[in-house]
């Protein structure tokens, strides 16, 4: 008999020959058999992360692994495999504050302007006033 693999493809039935012989009643075939089948190999996804920008274009991430049942596996179709990497923008990043701006409490805006921190967009949007009064 020649054996072939199956490269975790479904093999169909095969038949093997023997000689005819007798048989009796009581040696009936069973009806039914149970038979070993192995869950299919999937595809499966954690939830997508934050935007790595919060502002302006990021990327979010996720894990993509194959299973095959409870097992990580090889056998996932990699056409199908899904994105674990993907393009995200929550907003725009502020370009120029209105000329009517006013400089947040809570933020030193002299250290920011001694600093000079007014070129990141952060401080640029707490501290407007100062760092449209100090731009040249």
């Amino acid at each position: 008999m020649e054996r072939k693999a199956c490269k975790n493809k479904a093999c169909g039935p095969q038949w093997e020959l023997s000689e005819w012989s007798e048989v009796g009643a009581s040696q009936k075939p069973e009806e039914h058999a149970a038979c070993f089948k192995r869950p299919c190999s999937t595809w499966f996804t954690t939830s997508w992360s934050q935007c790595s920008k919060t502002c302006g274009a990021g990327v979010r991430l996720r894990e993509v692994k194959c299973y095959q049942g409870e097992a990580l596996a090889q056998g996932c179709d990699p056409a199908s495999k899904p994105e674990a990497r993907q393009t995200c923008q929550l907003q725009p990043c502020p370009t120029e504050a209105p000329e009517d701006c006013e400089d947040k409490v809570t933020a030193n805006c002299v250290l920011v302007l001694k600093v000079k921190l007014c070129s990141h967009w952060y401080y640029r949007k707490a501290c407007c006033r100062s760092c449209r009064l100090k731009s040249p």
